[in-house]
């Protein structure tokens, strides 16, 4: 009889603990409405890259409508991952392999500095080792050694090459490179020729003499 009075003691005792319990664990369960909200159409929308393909048609329309009659009609990427003394100076470098609208086929190569100061110190190492068989070239006299027609830039914080297996007409270059928004004036102008002496020059006023 005294366990019959106790039961409804030890019912009701069961009925707060599986209460207690229950609301527990829906407290662990418990999931913030940051988890499920959807995200905003901004935060889920990726900025998108350029492509190769996008600077390279960039390029290319500048080439092809600029008036130095430079007649740049195709622009690749040069891909042969050579390796050129200047990159070990440079912060950012760039290669392409240009076509006229006749076909002429011209290799691009500029190398960025940080200042003037570091692109001049750069094209003096480089001189160092620009002679033949890796000699060095006396400054404003000295000869570039090479197996193609090179033209060679010293800019305020660049340094460009522009080679070919043809004769390239410089001033076209000297123009074009002096109508863009880097030019900042001339350092020193090399056309470098196969079995003949470099030329070193200077460009005012679109006139080209010796340096």
């Amino acid at each position: 009889m005294r366990a019959l009075t106790k039961l409804p003691g030890y019912l009701l005792a069961l009925t707060c603990l599986f209460q207690f319990a229950c609301n527990d664990s829906a407290t662990n369960q418990t999931i913030s409405l940051e988890e499920i909200r959807p995200k905003s159409q901004k935060q889920q929308t990726k900025t998108p890259t350029k492509s190769p393909e996008d600077t390279l048609q960039r390029f290319c329309n500048f080439y092809t409508n600029d008036s130095a009659s430079l007649q740049i009609s195709k622009i690749s990427l040069d891909e042969t991952n050579d390796k050129y003394f200047l990159d070990r100076f440079s912060l950012t470098r760039q290669r392409y392999l240009l076509t006229d609208s006749l076909g002429k086929i011209f290799q691009y190569k500029n190398w960025s500095f940080k200042d003037s100061s570091a692109c001049t110190e750069a094209f003096y190492n480089w001189l160092d080792q620009a002679g033949k068989n890796k000699g060095s070239v006396a400054l404003k006299a000295g000869n570039i050694w090479s197996s193609n027609h090179e033209i060679y830039l010293v800019c305020e914080r660049q340094i460009l090459q522009i080679s070919s297996a043809e004769r390239m007409l410089l001033k076209n270059w000297l123009k074009w490179y002096s109508g863009t928004s880097d030019f900042k004036g001339f350092k020193y102008i090399l056309y470098a020729q196969p079995r003949k002496k470099t030329l070193w020059l200077k460009y005012n006023n679109n006139k080209i003499t010796a340096l």
